[in-house]
């Protein structure tokens, strides 16, 4: 849509009104003008004088009525007898047109005469004000009342808490362009809102699953202590199984401390600032690929890193990538057989990474749990699943999302973040 001015559109409705008054208060004085000469028209007549000089400086003058645009006629004799042909005279004529009289009209001739006069002056202004009064009635209902009572609607929806409507608006000038700002707004507040909703959810499930977890180590140390006292109090409590029952105890107390340390992380996962860098994709990709590589050296499983980016320049925290690929490789690592793939690949405007291995994959109980907070399939409790977690919540952080699936040799774990064009450049497509 071309960007229109409201300048240059109140200029437009300006001049077309001044060019309809000026027409219209022509014609209205044009009018004014015929009806009045049909009122009072003028004479035919006038008064044509001859002037005679003698030379002896005597003047002698005659004047007659004559009609003007009639037929050829006598005027009879100006002069004296014998005096036309001398030689030492000189004669002038002068014509004075005859006036028609206003004092000979009737009352109501000289009414209408004077009401053409009041008209004439009178009704330019009207067209005038007329004018004005229209083209700002017209300014107003086609280009500011739309657009603002599409923003007081839109401020009225807010100010409700309603968020699910859309700011329309067909201008393309100052006005137009602040209803697609605060379209922009409410879609932001509406994406903030989901975040906070989302942030939400994912604390109530966090406390579910604190309390689902943290539920069994208790139980089992409680039960070591009823049993013990139970024991002691029989007289059966042996040093063998006071050993054996400490070393549970201990094991249950690691497990708790692992748990709470498990949450202060992701407390600090929490807090966690997004700091956007610009950046060269391919470049930086490059570069993330070989660092992981790194990490697979003195395993089994090799990592091969395929890039499908093409050339251009994005805004995104890379650091918080990194630490998200650093899980999902470390968690592949555990599982691979041989090799790790990694893949990059653009979904829109968001960046897809791509984890796969060569594993079992996640079994169908994994599948359906993948949003638990501490779950893992490692029978050996040595992992509480926590770098899935942190991963999803950074993947959120940086406006994305992270799937679990299996694929066709293994398991794969896709990360996708948004990447933003950085303001001013100008993308190839």
């Amino acid at each position: 849509m071309k960007k229109k001015s409201l300048k240059g559109e109140f200029a437009r409705t300006v001049a077309v009104t001044m060019l309809a008054v000026a027409l219209a208060s022509g014609l209205a004085i044009f009018g004014c003008s015929q009806l009045q000469k049909s009122i009072l028209p003028d004479s035919n007549e006038a008064w044509l004088t001859q002037r005679i000089t003698a030379a002896d400086g005597t003047v002698s003058e005659a004047t007659t009525r004559v009609e003007i645009g009639g037929q050829a006629q006598s005027l009879g004799r100006l002069v004296q007898d014998g005096a036309e042909g001398d030689p030492d005279q000189t004669a002038s004529y002068t014509i004075d047109r005859i006036d028609s009289s206003f004092s000979m009209l009737t009352d109501k001739a000289k009414a209408s005469y004077r009401a053409s006069q009041v008209a004439m002056v009178g009704l330019p202004l009207l067209f005038a004000i007329l004018g004005i009064a229209l083209a700002g009635q017209w300014f107003y209902r086609k280009k500011l009342e739309p657009p603002i009572r599409a923003l007081a609607d839109a401020t009225a929806h807010v100010r409700r808490q309603d968020l699910d409507f859309r700011v329309r608006c067909a201008s393309a000038d100052e006005l137009g362009q602040l209803c697609v700002a605060f379209e922009s707004m409410r879609q932001a507040l509406v994406d903030n809102n989901r975040l906070l909703w989302d942030m939400l959810e994912e604390r109530q499930a966090l406390q579910a699953s604190v309390a689902h977890d943290l539920r069994n180590p208790i139980a089992i140390m409680g039960g070591y202590v009823e049993h013990l006292q139970e024991s002691r109090k029989a007289g059966l409590l042996t040093e063998e199984e006071l050993d054996r029952a400490l070393a549970n105890l201990e094991s249950a107390a690691d497990r708790m401390g692992r748990y709470t340390e498990a949450m202060r992380e992701v407390g600090a996962i929490e807090e966690v600032e997004v700091r956007p860098e610009e950046v060269s994709l391919p470049g930086f990709l490059e570069g993330l690929g070989d660092s992981l590589a790194v990490l697979c050296r003195g395993s089994s499983a090799q990592l091969t890193c395929r890039i499908s980016v093409p050339e251009r320049t994005a805004v995104f925290d890379g650091e918080l990538l990194c630490r998200i690929l650093e899980n999902l490789v470390g968690n592949a690592q555990r599982f691979a057989h041989r090799e790790i793939v990694l893949e990059f690949h653009l979904e829109g405007e968001l960046l897809a990474a791509t984890v796969t291995d060569d594993g079992p994959g996640f079994s169908e109980t994994a599948l359906r749990k993948r949003d638990a907070l501490f779950f893992t399939e490692d029978a050996s409790g040595g992992h509480l699943g926590l770098g899935l977690t942190m991963s999803r919540i950074f993947c959120r952080k940086l406006g994305g999302s992270l799937e679990l699936s299996n694929g066709d040799t293994g398991a794969c774990a896709k990360a996708l973040i948004a990447v933003n064009r950085p303001q001013g450049s100008v993308g190839k497509s």
